[in-house]
């Protein structure tokens, strides 16, 4: 349903802002949330038709609850959770509150909003004969975990988790879930994580410093353009029966031979990676 309601989220930057103008300039009707009434002000300034910006932060039971309100007769086609940080360093040295907020965002708050609005995925059947969709931002570190990005693989193998569990108790109901797994792509995430220094590399993995800013700035350049994420969500939602889970990364088949690997090989190409020696 081409002209169906989508409820985004995290649409300020990056994969969100991208999905949203997509699906919109698609024939979509795109609510999207942001946290700062500002953000809600330069989207408005797009002056992009069915695209709506909606205040709400995912951390926030209040504001999720305010928005459930707003939207209870809506019905949705699509719910599509990418909300996200990524906390990055050596989990040696993270601090517990860093890592307790990867997961009240990139987890409990995909968990709540999911529960929040599956009701206006329901309502989609009542009106319009079929289910709505999810479709969850992972990412390819939800599959395999690198070096110093602990703390965001995890909350992503999360989100895995979620989203195999979703599927399987919502098959019932005709809501489908799907799972988009971004590899590198082109957006400021990658900027704000060269910036991101800790004490720890400082020290213990003094080595790894300079490498970790060389690895860094090699990923932006051969990063690919975040419409590739948004045709992987277009096709998610409008596919007859799509895929339910779908890498988007170069080589993405070798990807998928690596994952195959046992333990101990990644491993070592891991630590030789990041020249951890």
């Amino acid at each position: 349903m081409k002209n169906g309601n989508i409820l985004i989220t995290g649409i300020s930057t990056g994969i969100g802002k991208a999905a949203a103008i997509f699906l919109a300039n698609k024939g979509f009707h795109v609510y999207g949330t942001v946290r700062k009434k500002s953000d809600a002000d330069t989207i408005d300034g797009l002056k992009i038709a069915n695209l709506r910006p909606m205040i709400m932060d995912v951390t926030k039971s209040s504001e999720i609850d305010a928005l459930k309100n707003e939207l209870k007769n809506v019905e949705l086609f699509g719910l599509i959770n990418n909300a996200g940080i990524a906390v990055s360093g050596p989990l040696k040295y993270l601090a517990e509150d860093k890592i307790r907020a990867q997961f009240d965002v990139n987890v409990f708050g995909l968990l709540k909003v999911t529960q929040a609005f599956i009701p206006n995925l329901e309502l989609h059947k009542v009106k319009h004969g079929t289910a709505g969709r999810i479709i969850n931002i992972s990412s390819v570190s939800g599959r395999m975990v690198t070096p110093f990005t602990s703390p965001y693989a995890a909350s992503k193998f999360a989100v895995e988790a979620l989203s195999d569990g979703l599927r399987r108790e919502l098959a019932h109901s005709g809501i489908k879930v799907c799972i988009i797994e971004p590899g590198p792509i082109k957006t400021n995430i990658w900027e704000k994580a060269i910036n991101e220094d800790t004490d720890a590399f400082i020290h213990e993995y003094s080595g790894v410093l300079e490498f970790r800013k060389d690895y860094i700035q090699q990923t932006i350049d051969n990063a690919l353009p975040v419409d590739e994420v948004s045709e992987a969500i277009y096709k998610a939602l409008t596919d007859k029966n799509p895929a339910i889970r779908k890498i988007v990364t170069k080589n993405a088949g070798l990807f998928k031979l690596i994952l195959k690997l046992p333990d101990g090989i990644i491993d070592y190409v891991a630590k030789k990676k990041v020249k951890l020696n």
